[in-house]
């Protein structure tokens, strides 16, 4: 039997009782928390990240749907694990900040987990993306041959890159719809690569504001993996955003690892989408807008929070998992005034830029 809790700063505790130890297949569970008793399913989740010791989990609820520790009611959850930033934040703060542009974004809690009656460090509690909590009629996912092989059945673009149906999956769809569907997404890449008339296809704010974020914290993999799309009437939609572990300073891959320069200039859609002027123009006015409304102070003061409140319990997931391998040396304390330092030059560097 497998037994496991999570602890809020208010002392919310999830306990989850399972047959067998938790792998990449479902295993039933029983889950009882404030407001909420019922069954689950459990599994390991992540592609890259299960090498790490420090699992991330998904968990469906099996009847119905449930708010967990306040968030809106759903059945698809993700504990995520954080392991290779020992920020624990940057998800977070990538979130916070364009749900604050008025985008969707996995909303968050962060928690304690024990499992097996081990403490296992801090986890964020966060919201799995699909329809339903993303508005639109689907929602796909833009990514890499690799990754795209390891997924649902995907297509390609005209230009070969892989397409992964992330919400409906693809045996839901009728033939017809998915060939329309398809047809959509060659449309907008067609339109981008002739540089022209690619508005009437791809919603051109949605893409400003998701660009912005992806360039502010320069995260790894924008525009190549983890790149959602969804479909509403008449145009397609860049985002929500997703994983931004491996951002903000975070990462060895250029040109991530530098802060300056852009991030996505030299990646699909993006390429096109940088060598429009309007498009760049409307960059540099969002942007504008932003630091008028307070994004630098907004980011660093929730920055700060988050670290304030998590300071005991990160003390206590670096003894649980020490720095080696892919788990940065330092502490906890150290790697965040390392991020508050590059965010403050990043948004530096954007000024100047746009």
């Amino acid at each position: 039997m497998l037994a496991a809790g999570l602890v809020t700063a208010a002392l919310a505790v999830v306990s989850v009782d399972a047959d067998r130890p938790i792998g990449r297949a479902d295993v039933p569970a029983q889950v009882r928390a404030p407001g909420f008793a019922g069954a689950v399913e459990i599994r390991t989740r992540g592609r890259w990240s299960q090498r790490f010791p420090k699992k991330s989990y998904a968990v469906e609820i099996r009847e119905g749907e449930a708010g967990l520790l306040g968030l809106p009611p759903e059945d698809d959850w993700i504990l995520y694990a954080a392991y290779n930033d020992r920020t624990l934040v940057r998800n977070v703060l990538a979130y916070e900040t364009a749900r604050s542009m008025g985008r969707y974004a996995a909303r968050t809690r962060f928690v304690e987990l024990r499992l097996d009656g081990r403490y296992h460090g801090v986890y964020v509690l966060m919201e799995k993306l699909e329809l339903g909590r993303v508005q639109g009629e689907f929602l796909l996912e833009l990514t890499s041959p690799r990754q795209a092989r390891r997924k649902d059945p995907s297509f390609r673009t005209p230009r070969g890159r892989p397409v992964v149906w992330a919400d409906p999956e693809r045996d839901d769809l009728a033939r017809g719809r998915a060939l329309a569907i398809r047809d959509r997404v060659a449309r907008a890449e067609r339109a981008l690569y002739r540089g022209r008339g690619w508005q009437r296809h791809l919603h051109a704010g949605a893409a400003v504001d998701y660009l912005l974020v992806q360039e502010l914290f320069k995260n790894q993999d924008a525009m190549e993996v983890s790149t959602f799309i969804t479909g509403t009437r008449g145009r397609l939609r860049l985002g929500p955003v997703w994983d931004f572990d491996f951002s903000s300073g975070n990462s060895h891959r250029a040109p991530s690892r530098f802060l300056r320069g852009w991030m996505a200039a030299e990646r699909p859609w993006a390429e096109r989408l940088y060598a429009d002027p309007g498009f760049r123009r409307a960059m540099a006015r969002r942007w504008a807008q932003l630091r008028r409304g307070g994004l630098r102070a907004r980011l660093l003061r929730s920055l700060d929070e988050h670290t304030r409140a998590l300071a005991p319990a990160a003390r206590r997931d670096s003894r649980r998992w020490p720095a080696g391998g892919d788990r940065p040396r330092g502490t906890h304390a150290g790697h965040v005034r390392a991020l508050r330092r590059w965010l403050d030059r990043r948004i530096a560097w954007l000024d100047g830029a746009l």
